[in-house]
């Protein structure tokens, strides 16, 4: 009974850690970084969120708050209903618990079955009549982040978008306007470019993007779970040698955090990460089509903005699996979901590559190095704990993690002169991405996490005269390492070597001499002990 324990707990944890790591946190742009002409800044969710939306005063509802014991008080009530289950296979009470647990905890936050906010609650986007000139005449990167409702339809906000811009440029007197949109916001911006094009815009960043979704929610919404031991195993390592689990579950799950640490040390050091993804995977085959359409339309599933996350291979088997049989109900949802996906996120490349073919600037920023969360087939692919690199880059060739590229791949695109697209640590290929020349790539840093000094490279991009590429600036190539301690961004250098491993027949001669000297000392001891008999 004490394993089994045990390894409820670890179920209970991996459970908590997919809530938590699902959210991509808000992070401002700060810090003195300036660019000559206006940036615009689009971060992604995690701008306050209000019960009235035209009064600041009111309830605030975007964080998850979770009283004082309810995940214990949850987890006791479920613990019946579980038995039950694993013994019975009779999931239903257990399914029934658990989305209620989960939902009541969303119930402000959610929207509607048309994807709107019909009870008043979001954020007004400001008007952005205002010139937020320093005294040299530049302008800082932060001054101009407009609030938004990140729950809502990203061509919506778009629309929002252009109108701030529009006043932005009016009340600075210039021309044009940087952009840079993350996470979500990069949804948001795909989608303000594919309608307004960049008439308005001198420069626009995609910083974290997911292209081709974002791996961990896309997979989550089409039903497609799968827990890898071996990658809950190196995701464990992670953040128990790097000590980051408190800031990756963020704000709203500070409270348990140091719970989740020594529940996560636990499962690590016993090696029973094997066992509970065993029994993980088992419980989400039995259960997933009873909690997963309940559990998911009454949190992120009622929110256009995260269907902007599900890439092409899951949207369809989402809609189903979430609306199925419903879609009268949720007829005006799937129609905004719709639109974005097919006339936005599967027209990307065609939008980026006409945009630039007319003579745009357009540059990406993708974060990797940080284990994805455990819960896909993706989870061996590198990545930012959410998004793969494959994705956030459009196409760039990645090993799994732990591996480099083969030799024969290695030497074909030497051949072709591609490389110098190659990462020092020989794991990527950025030359299969869609904007090779102009694509950054920023190592040990995961989704969530914004540092400042990442803002160096937005201002040397922006500052640049002309159209910057990662072979332009030495302090600035296609790789960079991220120290957040030190708080610093510099080229990416490759591992050091290890010490090459002796050859069979050098192994061989050195048996042979460790068995010689063996002999020798025994003899030694003999003849010693001889001598003082």
């Amino acid at each position: 009974m004490r394993s089994f324990v045990k390894n409820l707990a670890a179920v209970l944890l991996t459970a908590a850690l997919a809530l938590g790591f699902g959210v991509p946190a808000f992070a401002g742009l700060s810090g003195d970084y300036t660019a000559p002409i206006p940036t615009v800044y689009l971060p992604g969710q995690g701008f306050a969120l209000y019960a009235d939306k035209n009064d600041t005063r009111s309830e605030r509802i975007d964080q998850v708050e979770i009283p004082d014991g309810y995940i214990g008080d949850r987890a006791k009530e479920m613990i019946g209903p579980l038995l039950k289950g694993l013994t019975r296979n009779d999931w239903d009470e257990w399914a029934d618990m658990l989305v209620d647990a989960v939902a009541t905890l969303y119930e402000k936050q959610a929207l509607d079955e048309n994807g709107e906010a019909s009870n008043g609650s979001g954020i007004n986007t400001p008007s952005g009549k205002q010139n937020n000139v320093n005294s040299d005449g530049t302008y800082k990167l932060s001054a101009y982040t407009p609030s938004y409702d990140w729950r809502l339809d990203p061509c919506a906000i778009a629309d929002d978008i252009h109108t701030y811009i529009t006043n932005v440029k009016q009340a600075t007197k210039k021309d044009k306007v940087n952009i840079i949109g993350r996470s979500i916001g990069a949804s948001v911006l795909l989608a303000y470019l594919e309608k307004y094009g960049m008439d308005d815009i001198d420069t626009a960043v995609l910083y974290c993007p997911s292209f081709y979704g974002m791996e961990v929610f896309s997979r989550a919404f089409a039903g497609k779970i799968y827990v890898d031991a071996a990658a809950a195993q190196r995701f464990a390592d992670y953040y128990i040698t790097t000590g980051k689990l408190d800031d990756a579950l963020g704000d709203e799950f500070a409270d348990v955090a140091p719970l989740l640490t020594d529940m996560l040390s636990y499962a690590a050091s016993s090696n029973s990460l094997v066992i509970t993804a065993d029994m993980l995977n088992r419980i989400y085959r039995q259960v997933y089509e009873k909690v997963y359409p309940k559990l998911l339309v009454k949190m992120y599933g009622s929110m256009p903005s995260f269907w902007s996350l599900v890439g092409d291979e899951d949207y369809e088997d989402a809609k189903q699996l979430i609306f199925g049989g419903q879609e009268d109900v949720y007829a005006k949802l799937i129609e905004k979901t719709d639109n974005f996906h097919y006339n936005v996120l599967n027209r990307s490349a065609e939008i980026i590559s006409d945009l630039v073919g007319e003579g745009n600037k357009i540059q990406i920023v993708t974060k990797y190095g940080v284990p994805m969360v455990p819960v896909s087939k993706d989870a061996s692919q590198p990545g930012d704990m959410l998004t793969t690199l494959y994705s956030a880059s459009m196409g760039a060739t990645c090993a799994p993690v732990g591996e480099t590229l083969s030799a024969e791949y290695r030497m074909a695109a030497s051949r072709k002169g591609l490389w110098k697209y190659f990462s020092p640590e020989l794991d990527v290929d950025a030359s299969t991405g869609i904007l090779p020349d102009h694509t950054w790539n920023i190592k040990n840093i995961d989704h969530r996490n914004m540092p400042d000094c990442i803002n160096v490279l937005f201002e040397a991009m922006l500052n640049y005269d002309g159209y910057m590429t990662v072979f332009d600036d030495p302090d600035f190539p296609q790789y960079l390492d991220c120290n957040e301690d030190a708080q610093t961004v510099t080229p990416l250098k490759a591992a050091e070597e290890e010490q090459p491993q002796q050859s069979r027949i050098q192994q061989f001669f050195a048996r042979i001499r460790n068995f010689f000297k063996a002999i020798r000392s025994l003899l030694a001891r003999v003849f010693r002990r001889d001598t003082n008999a």
